[in-house]
């Protein structure tokens, strides 16, 4: 197409090979001017009321199912975007919001593998065996320092400590009132001394560090409390505790485990009766004489070792000074007599001790 002039309106079509002319029609140009013209006037119109042009087309103006309402979403980002605390209105504790929460992993016990607890088993097993084995290094067997509480009023005979081997040591266990602690001997010797001035009954350890000053006894804490109310009512401060003697030994000579056995037995009787007396309950005990005639009996089986023979002469004698002493308080009713007894239990205590250690 080829325009050479400048206001020349026609157009050229080559169809064919062959070259036709267009030449616009004066009906053309009538139409084309209605056009324009209608255009004028729309936009003069739209100036002049902008309100009333509808932007949408008729098929947007239709209700659709996928259209988004952007307000709710800008509303729901908002309250998520928000801190999250509790109001104090719910009732339950506040939990994290939907988009924060987690969920937390359940454990499958099914899902473990049989070797690794086998293997948590047996180290439960293995673990739990050796603390009982140190246990047993570490503290051994424990002696029997505690008795079963009598009533003094209506107190049975003093049972003997059940030794559950055959011909082990008995035990001696009492509850015993301590009257002080000492670094130096000659200390705990005026003291003790001062106290049998008085009437009491003292002895010191010979085989503790610090020197322990003892002065009194009974078979358990209810009848060594009766004996320390007699000192605290004189200003005495007292302490009291359990004290055993015991040992893990086995004695091959049958006829010394039956003396020690005979006369722990009496020294206990011994030791309940004095407690009687004390707490002013004192009634015949015809069973304290038959356990002094059942010990007596025995004679002396330690007489072949010196040393043994020697502590076992001690035990032996307090023993017998004590059942002395309870003979005659029941006859004369002087509590000289009960004190004089517990100063030979408390003699009798040290020998035992002492004569246990070198068997």
């Amino acid at each position: 197409m080829d325009n050479p002039k400048k206001n020349d309106r026609r157009i050229s079509i080559v169809l064919n090979g062959k070259e036709a002319l267009y030449r616009e029609t004066e009906v053309d140009k009538q139409a084309k001017e209605e056009l324009f013209n209608m255009q004028i006037s729309a936009t003069k119109e739209e100036q002049e009321h902008p309100e009333d042009f509808d932007w949408l087309l008729p098929s947007q103006q239709q209700s659709s199912a996928k259209v988004v309402d952007l307000g709710e979403r800008r509303k729901g980002k908002k309250i998520l975007a928000d801190p999250y605390w509790d109001d104090g209105k719910s009732e339950a504790s506040p939990k994290l919001p939907p988009t924060k929460r987690k969920k937390s992993p359940k454990f499958d016990f099914h899902s473990l593998p049989l070797g690794l607890i086998a293997i948590v088993l047996s180290a439960i097993i293995v673990g739990v065996s050796f603390g009982f084995m140190m246990l047993t290094i570490f503290t051994g067997e424990k002696p029997t320092t505690e008795f079963e509480a009598s009533n003094v009023k209506d107190s049975p005979q003093a049972e003997a400590p059940v030794t559950t081997t055959a011909n082990q040591i008995p035990t001696l266990g009492v509850e015993i009132i301590q009257g002080g602690a000492f670094s130096v001997v000659a200390k705990g010797q005026e003291t003790a001394q001062m106290l049998k001035n008085k009437g009491f009954a003292a002895v010191l350890t010979n085989t503790t560090d610090p020197i322990y000053l003892f002065i009194g006894l009974g078979l358990d804490r209810d009848q060594a409390t009766i004996v320390a109310d007699q000192y605290k009512a004189n200003g005495q401060d007292v302490y009291l505790k359990p004290y055993a003697v015991t040992a893990n030994k086995q004695l091959k000579n049958q006829e010394q485990f039956l003396y020690l056995q005979s006369g722990v037995q009496l020294f206990q009787q011994l030791t309940q009766y004095s407690i009687h007396g004390l707490a002013n309950t004192t009634k015949a005990n015809n069973e304290v004489a038959l356990a002094f005639e059942s010990f007596t009996a025995l004679g002396d089986p330690f007489k072949n070792n010196e040393i043994q023979h020697q502590h076992a002469t001690a035990f032996k004698g307090a023993l017998t000074n004590a059942y002395e002493k309870m003979q005659n308080f029941a006859t004369s009713k002087d509590n000289v007599n009960l004190w004089q007894a517990q100063q030979y239990l408390l003699n009798g205590l040290i020998a035992y001790e002492e004569l246990v250690k070198v068997l």
